[in-house]
């Protein structure tokens, strides 16, 4: 696993250690929510485009999509 470097304030990272036990996690995780929500976000701009062209998707399909994209965020 490649390593990375941040500088924070110092007021800042006071205060992510009163929070959290392991600050490298919890940037970690935050990390990992904020990239699964630009691929949601992709994801339904893609669906978006999909609906104005008018490409085939059935009704079934696309509430399929939308139901999975809101359950995922």
């Amino acid at each position: 696993m490649a390593k990375i470097s941040i500088s924070l304030p110092d007021e800042l990272l006071n205060y992510i250690d009163q929070k959290v036990d392991n600050r490298s996690a919890l940037i970690e995780s935050l990390l990992k929510q904020w990239q699964k929500q630009r691929q949601d976000e992709a994801l339904a701009a893609a669906c978006a485009v999909i609906d104005e062209l008018e490409l085939g998707w059935e009704s079934e399909w696309q509430n399929i999509a939308i139901t999975e994209w809101e359950a995922s965020g």
